[in-house]
């Protein structure tokens, strides 16, 4: 049986298919170029590992670097190695949970470990060490002599450099080639990539990530808990090869599982297995927890058990697999002969027609109604309006006072209660109107199809790049350039400063009827890129 997979730079995505089991997953960032070397001697590329536990047959896409090269005969760089005029910076390795396009923001939103790639290196820096070293949790810094600077990456940014040409991004090393003219060598690749370096000796390197409970989750992000890892190592520049990424995968422990295809009050089928199906000894099936089957051949073909149900109550059937190691696999079924258990992909709708049957299931008597509600091995998707609802019915009984209208009662203002939120959330979207846009370039003029009360807006100008904050009356600019905040003037004839929303006063940013105009437009034309902005109208 195999137990390790490793992965080389193939300049695609490659994919394999894991049965569940315990994995270490590792992963080499490739290093970044440097000027006048074909290949490699740049900032050194990132390591990242971490323990996944799969709990089902599951697809993993691997992405591996590749290595930097020398600017004059470099156009991309596989997985995020931003571009330079003298040296690119080097690919991320990364695995993912869907394939496709390296840079495509629906397969980035999926990586669940990801090692940096270095930044690029000019002739004067020397080879080695670990200026510009991608990986940690931070990419390590450019080295400059000069006032402009290469930043490396961090976990929620992109390095960012002398200027947004320059900056980092989510897995994109600063210094594209749409803007190679600004950059002198691209930034790694990474989680977040490096700043690429204007004038400076080498770029910034890209950070690393691990996928755990508490990682920052991006927004977008789609990987759930259950790929959370254990045991996290995050370190910058351990790729010594000066060489294109790498990773590789290594099964821990091999772990049985088991997939129940269907149920009911009266059988259920499922199939065991196991990553090493050698491994397995035995199933053995209860009903509240009474042993009523063991099966110890034909182990991994899909079997179909049968049982009897006495009563109308809520029973708990458990089928647990077992291997020579003791290792186990269950599952936990809640069923009955009148009232069968919400699916796991619960809604409003489910949940009506579950309190129609409850109301059937008054008719038996008062004795199914309260072991069908409160027994302690409720299914675990029957959610807590339904487990409320059930102590509540408990105790009218208890009281002995309870009547069928009484209880009939109770249902409908649960049911009221939702119909009442359903209400209340679709009233928030009756409150308000917004607009908003994200990287891209916009005209002076914004239109937003509405007078807006509140604007807030992020853009690049030839003074630098601008933060405001936009009111019918006021508003304040902020310069934003080279990771600073600063208020340059109280002056109202100053660009940077707080003052009256006025378009004559000086650069020019008013609220209109249908949008806003923005601050520093007439000067720079169409030259000016936005990061984003948010138009607000309370209605």
């Amino acid at each position: 049986m195999q137990t390790e997979w490793n992965f080389n730079y193939t300049g695609g995505s490659q994919y394999t298919r894991f049965k569940p089991g315990k994995y270490k997953l590792e992963c080499w960032g490739a290093c970044g170029g440097k000027k006048g070397v074909t290949a490699g001697n740049g900032g050194l590329g990132g390591y990242a590992k971490g323990e996944l536990t799969l709990k089902k047959e599951t697809i993993l896409s691997v992405y591996v670097g590749e290595q930097g090269r020398d600017g004059s005969n470099a156009w991309t760089i596989f997985n995020g190695g931003g571009f330079g005029g003298v040296s690119t910076g080097g690919g991320a390795t990364d695995i993912r949970l869907i394939a496709g396009d390296w840079d495509s923001q629906k397969g980035l939103l999926t990586r669940i470990i990801v090692a940096g790639g270095g930044g690029g290196h000019d002739s004067d820096t020397p080879t080695g060490g670990y200026s510009s070293a991608g990986g940690g949790t931070k990419g390590n810094n450019g080295t400059s002599t000069l006032s402009y600077h290469a930043p490396g990456a961090t976990q929620y940014d992109g390095g960012r450099g002398a200027d947004f040409h320059s900056d980092g991004s989510f897995g994109l090393g600063g210094g594209t080639i749409t803007y190679s003219q600004y950059c002198k060598c691209g930034g790694g690749g990474g989680w977040f990539g490096g700043a690429g370096s204007k004038v400076s000796s080498s770029a910034g390197g890209g950070s690393g990530y691990v996928l755990t409970e508490d990682s920052y989750k991006p927004a977008g992000y789609t990987p759930t808990s259950e790929y959370y890892m254990i045991n996290p190592n995050l370190a910058t520049g351990n790729n010594t090869t000066k060489g294109h990424g790498y990773a590789k995968i290594t099964l821990l422990q091999a772990l049985p599982f088991l997939n129940v295809s269907s149920y009911n009050s009266t059988q259920a089928t499922f199939k065991a297995d196991h990553t090493d199906p050698t491994l397995l000894t035995k199933v053995e099936v209860f009903i509240d927890d009474t042993l009523k089957e063991t099966i110890t051949t034909d182990l991994t073909t899909e079997k179909t058990i049968n049982y009897t149900l006495e009563d109308n109550a809520l029973h708990t059937l458990k089928i647990v697999v077992t291997d020579s190691n003791n290792a186990t696999a269950e599952k936990v079924l809640s069923i009955s002969k009148n009232i069968m258990p919400l699916p796991e992909d619960v809604d409003l709708n489910d949940i009506s027609i579950k309190l129609t049957e409850v109301n059937t299931g008054f008719k038996v008597g008062k004795t199914s109604i309260i072991n069908t509600l409160v027994l302690k091995n409720i299914e675990a998707s029957l959610n807590n309006t339904l487990v409320e609802l059930s102590e509540k019915i408990k105790l009218s009984f208890d009281s002995s006072d309870a009547s069928v209208q009484e209880l009939m009662n109770q249902l409908t203002q649960a049911n009221n209660t939702i119909s009442q939120l359903n209400t209340q959330i679709s009233g928030l979207n009756s409150k308000y109107k917004f607009s908003y846009s994200t990287d891209i370039t916009k005209s002076w003029m914004i239109d937003c199809g509405f007078k807006p009360d509140f604007v807030i807006y992020e853009c690049w100008t030839t003074r630098g790049r601008l933060f405001v904050i936009l009111t019918p009356s006021i508003y304040a600019c902020f310069n934003t350039s080279n990771s600073r905040w600063s208020i340059i003037s109280s002056d109202h004839e100053n660009s940077y400063a707080y003052s009256k929303n006025d378009i004559n006063s000086y650069y020019g940013t008013k609220i209109r009827d249908t949008g806003f105009n923005s601050a520093a437009m007439p000067g720079d034309s169409l030259n000016d890129k936005y990061y984003f902005y948010y138009a607000i109208k309370c209605l």
